[in-house]
């Protein structure tokens, strides 16, 4: 399969901040890594100044970033900071550092549930989303092994035992978005705690933190068996749900519903992961079809150009639960709330970021 229209894409999204913002975000975060991952098979200069100078501007003449507030406990706002790992390394400027330690410090404060898991945000009191794993746990993994004297990985391996305790639904064999465990929020199962349907981009953050936590474990005093047993788990749960054309549903257990529809960015979550865990030999071989199956069906169903310009189509906009911090949005987990109440869009982050992710691993998958 020809894979001309991915290359074009990433040369176009990096050109003018069309279909991204200048910001400190967790989705302008992702974009950032799969340059920088990119940056990492090939040396390109090209990548790298895109991710340098995108962060730079976001400084002020002091040497501190203004839109970090760590008076507000959002796991959210940790994922840009892992960023902030190699430009250090290769810059050796202070001013990464010190952001970098900022936000360590506030993790000692963090909010958390009583079974030890950060909560979501401070407006989210007692809950642990599936997304939080991916914007939090890679950066405190990494701070420890690079900075802290004592490599303690403890409480992250606690963190995603919780997710597999409380999160996941034996009955469906798949995890839900999120858990309170309060008991207290209009969404959750009052019995249970959880939200009431399977998204699957939560599914496809919660594998991406797997994988990439693992990478970062290696060579490290954690004992990692856990963590290779739930990726595994993870995937082969979502197997049964996954479409012909290689891609998963918006609401993944919920296929048959005429109104459900094939989504990029978890689709393409999932095909990063598994073709990442086969090449660092987390799984076995047949997954990196799996995982080549479900990026070939996004590309052949949503990847197109228009007017000259490259454009991947199929992505959730946002979803989540609960009053929305900024809108007001009252998000209620149904199923019509994941269909209907969040924009189907073209080029957003949220599905470029993995896009370009796996389109990193493809590359050396079909290299090998």
């Amino acid at each position: 399969m020809s894979y001309a229209l991915v290359e074009k894409l990433k040369e176009q999204y990096m050109s003018s901040e069309k279909w991204y913002s200048l910001r400190w975000h967790y989705i302008e975060a992702c974009i950032l890594k799969s340059y920088l991952d990119s940056c990492g098979q090939t040396a390109s200069e090209t990548d790298y100044k895109f991710v340098k100078q995108f962060i730079d501007r976001l400084y002020d003449a002091d040497g501190s970033i203004p839109e970090i507030d760590v008076s507000y406990y959002s796991i959210d706002q940790i994922r840009m900071a892992s960023i902030l790992f190699e430009l250090y390394q290769k810059e050796n400027d202070p001013k990464y550092k010190r952001v970098l330690d900022l936000i360590f410090n506030q993790l000692k404060t963090y909010p958390r549930t009583k079974s030890g898991s950060f909560w979501h945000k401070e407006n989210y009191p007692n809950q642990i989303w599936l997304d939080g794993l991916y914007m939090g746990q890679p950066f405190y993994i990494q701070y420890i092994k690079e900075f802290e004297d004592g490599k303690d990985y403890s409480d992250t391996l606690n963190q995603f035992a919780n997710v597999r305790k409380f999160v996941y639904d034996e009955e469906k064999r798949l995890y839900a978005h999120a858990y309170d465990e309060s008991r207290e929020i209009f969404w959750c199962d009052k019995t249970t705690g959880r939200s009431p349907n399977v998204w699957g981009r939560a599914v496809g953050w919660f594998v991406m933190a797997l994988v990439d936590v693992l990478e970062l474990l290696e060579g490290e005093p954690a004992d990692t068996a856990q963590l290779k047993r739930l990726l595994k788990e993870t995937i082969d749960d979502m197997l049964p749900h996954q479409h012909e054309s290689g891609m998963w549903y918006q609401v993944v257990d919920k296929g048959d519903h005429p109104e459900n529809y094939l989504e990029s960015s978890g689709t393409l979550m999932i095909a990063y992961a598994a073709l990442k865990a086969v090449r660092l030999g987390y799984l076995a071989q047949e997954y990196a079809a799996i995982g080549k199956k479900a990026f070939d069906g996004t590309l052949q169903k949503y990847l197109r150009e228009q007017d000259g310009e490259v454009l991947l189509g199929g992505i959730c906009k946002s979803a989540g639960l609960g009053k929305h911090p900024d809108t007001g949005v009252i998000r209620d987990g149904s199923f019509d709330y994941y269909i209907h109440g969040e924009a189907v869009v073209d080029n957003n982050g949220h599905g470029v970021a993995p896009l370009l992710m796996a389109f990193n691993e493809i590359k050396l998958y079909t290299k090998g």
